[in-house]
């Protein structure tokens, strides 16, 4: 199944985070999934409630209204793809991408979420 290996990378993450809500959230912030393959991006838990995940571009930051940002859009699919074998049905964007704020310039990145993903990631 395609979605074995998302799943696998995701229980990789989740079996070293704490239980506390609050140093569960600052986990997800600072740890990316396991990626087999793929470069220039991580992907990270940005709501775990809510099973929404970001793909952050790490080869460049940009200013704002810099341009060459779609050209990083159109680079996503590919790399799911290669890191995780999600083909682009199996997943779609919850939000455009947009700009993170890191210092004086701005990482690339774009939620995302991968329906039918099952077991839920939640912690219970």
């Amino acid at each position: 199944m395609a979605l074995e290996r998302f799943k696998q990378a995701l229980a990789s993450l989740l079996d070293g985070a704490p239980s506390d809500p609050l140093e569960r959230d600052e986990y997800f912030e600072l740890h990316t999934l396991p990626t087999a393959g793929g470069q220039d991006f991580e992907v990270v838990i940005c709501d775990e409630e809510k099973e929404i995940f970001a793909v952050i571009y790490t080869a460049h930051l940009f200013e704002e209204g810099e341009e060459g940002q779609e050209a990083v859009e159109a680079l996503v699919p590919a790399f799911l793809e290669q890191a995780f074998g999600l083909t682009p049905e199996e997943w779609q964007s919850s939000e455009p991408f947009d700009l993170g704020w890191r210092s004086r310039e701005y990482l690339w990145f774009m939620e995302f979420a991968v329906p039918g993903l099952t077991p839920l990631c939640r912690y219970d």
